[in-house]
């Protein structure tokens, strides 16, 4: 893959996201169905129906897609759940406290520590974003509720004392969301008349940072699939034979890097901070690192008639 000059990578938080698409449906006049939780559906011969948790039914669809996330009670469950997860806050940037304002800076203890805190661009309030992560095992969080907010402010500054402008903003524990994750890809991605995308398909760690990538590349992939197919099954084969081997290889990927960086090892750590770390400072280490982190190892976009100034060997 060869790069040209200019290309620039954004961090963008998913909230932002789904205000773009929120906003997309209420301009076409769309309608949302709100306060109702989905259980499953069923096909019919006129379509697939959204079955209600409540008992009810939606009308029957052409397609339904489903982008439920890693939970999905429209897919079957599979893969595995991770030991780690991570509480996750969206706050002010700390202007003038002498973070990056484009970069992610973390800072670790071995594997089982993460602090990280990301500039997620600029809210609708117009104030300059942040998004703040502490690592933490899953069967850890009852523990941490029970600690209080002031004792784990202390671990957090004892590893990062840099951070009070940004632990002061955090006043209430329900201000961290707790995100568990799993690895898990779907044996069929594509059923008659439905479709899972994003992590409804494919979940992994956030270690590279691709969920928003991959869901919307999945999106548009199906997008070109319809316009382009006879009919929906095929439309529905196209768009997942588009994706399978982007997805398959950053879910290998994530597989492999996930334990660097959360687990309870200690000589994964060791290895990366006195030998990976040094090394990955020299090039074409920072260009692998810079394609990795951008979602762009495996050239995908040629094949999706995309480009974002890559080009294939």
């Amino acid at each position: 893959m060869a790069w040209t000059r200019g290309l620039v990578r954004v961090g963008v938080h998913r909230s932002t996201l789904f205000d773009v698409l929120h906003d997309a449906l209420v301009d076409e006049g769309i309608p949302i169905l709100t306060g109702t939780t989905i259980s499953g559906s069923r096909l019919e011969t006129k379509g697939r129906r959204i079955i209600f948790e409540s008992g009810g039914a939606s009308e029957p669809y052409d397609l339904v897609i489903d982008a439920l996330g890693t939970r999905s009670l429209l897919a079957e469950p599979c893969g595995r759940e991770l030991a780690y997860g991570a509480l996750w806050a969206t706050l002010d940037w700390p202007h003038g406290a002498g973070f990056d304002l484009a970069a992610l800076q973390q800072r670790y203890q071995r594997s089982k520590i993460m602090i990280g805190l990301l500039p997620i661009g600029i809210g609708r309030s117009g104030q300059s974003k942040a998004a703040f992560f502490w690592s933490l095992k899953c069967d850890q969080l009852d523990q941490w509720r029970a600690a209080g907010l002031d004792a784990w402010k202390a671990d957090v500054r004892s590893l990062w004392w840099e951070m009070d402008p940004v632990l002061d903003q955090i006043i209430d524990a329900e201000q961290l969301t707790f995100a568990r994750y799993s690895h898990r890809t779907l044996r069929r991605s594509a059923e008659p008349a439905l479709i899972h995308l994003g992590d409804a398909w494919h979940s992994a760690s956030p270690q590279l940072g691709q969920g928003a990538n991959m869901a919307m590349l999945d999106a548009w992939s199906l997008a070109r699939a319809l316009e382009r197919s006879a009919n929906m099954d095929e439309a529905l084969r196209v768009a997942v034979k588009m994706r399978r081997r982007h997805i398959q290889l950053y879910q290998w990927l994530t597989a492999i890097f996930t334990p660097v960086y959360q687990s309870d090892s200690r000589v994964l750590p060791f290895l990366r901070d006195r030998i990976v770390g040094p090394l990955s400072k020299i090039w074409p280490a920072t260009w692998i690192q810079a394609a990795m982190v951008s979602g762009l190892i495996g050239n995908p976009l040629p094949g999706l008639g995309l480009d974002a100034g890559c080009r294939a060997p």
